[in-house]
């Protein structure tokens, strides 16, 4: 169990791209925001968790352009995250007729996504890159806030989501041919506090779970079934989307209510994620 606040949640869905070259509908101040320094190493996936965590209003006091250094916990769930970046490498090394040799490595490794951020942001916390395929914004926001417990950090960024490259839509029509991939990133505001409490079960289910899918519903306290509004299913691979509503829905959470996301993989595997909000008069007390 586990308490927070939760702050801004934004999403950026530029496509859609699908593997295509370019991306349509661009911010118009994208380029004014993240720049092009690092190009060379930075798809889109990552370019899209920087033009997030840059533009985002930052309320926990630290500003965005990194004059002010923090201890934020910068936490990535994603599936295919900055491997556009590495194929795009091993694209250039074939067509100059060369093996792949370590020099190409070093700056394309040790740049990822979440190393970007933590730098432009001025993060001095955890950086950690999450893959847990269907599972991954369930225990991403399990990782955010197990940094938040520990008091590692005041405050961690999430970014949950996939940009597709052309290699990746190929790999997820091998698993899931008839699964959509929207490309997109949420970004959220996780801060040590008491308004939520989180309560995290994870699992797996004897017999396979027949395909993909993540559900978002509200419910109100004493959890029965019959207490539970409708789920909405979200059955695309990109998590982002459910990872939205599901926070958005926290928001406007009121005393005693609670949001629940569940994601069950092909599998068998299943993950579920509670938050309720407190009542406005409860006692703070530590996570448990």
């Amino acid at each position: 169990m586990f308490e927070f606040s939760l702050g801004q949640v934004t999403l950026c869905a530029p496509g859609p791209t699908n593997g295509t070259a370019g991306q349509e509908g661009l911010p118009p101040d994208w380029q004014e925001v993240i720049g092009t320094a690092g190009d060379q190493f930075r798809d889109a996936f990552t370019r899209t968790c920087l033009y997030l965590a840059l533009g985002a209003a930052d309320t926990s006091g630290a500003r965005a352009n990194g004059g002010t250094r923090t201890d934020d916990t910068v936490v990535i769930g994603t599936e295919y995250g900055n491997t556009a970046a590495l194929a795009r490498l091993q694209r250039h090394a074939a067509e100059k007729g060369k093996l792949l040799s370590a020099q190409y490595f070093p700056n394309a490794t040790s740049s990822s996504a979440s190393a970007f951020v933590n730098l432009r942001v001025g993060a001095t916390g955890r950086n950690m890159t999450i893959n847990a395929g269907v599972l991954t914004p369930v225990v991403a926001l399990w990782q955010a806030l197990s940094a938040l417990e520990r008091e590692r950090s005041d405050v961690s960024r999430l970014l949950v989501g996939d940009v597709y490259a052309p290699e990746a839509v190929a790999d997820t029509q091998r698993e899931t041919p008839d699964v959509p991939c929207r490309d997109g990133v949420t970004h959220a505001y996780l801060h040590a506090g008491t308004e939520l409490i989180a309560e995290f079960d994870f699992g797996a289910a004897d017999e396979p779970h027949p395909g993909l899918t993540r559900t978002v519903c509200k419910a109100v306290s004493g959890g029965a079934d019959a207490d539970r509004a409708a789920p909405v299913a979200f059955a695309e691979r990109n998590g982002a989307f459910a990872t939205r509503a599901f926070l958005d829905l926290v928001h406007i959470l009121e005393p005693t209510e609670r949001a629940v996301l569940e994601s069950h993989a092909p599998d068998g595997r299943h993950a579920r994620v509670t938050v309720t909000r407190q009542q406005a008069n409860s006692t703070a007390r530590g996570a448990l």
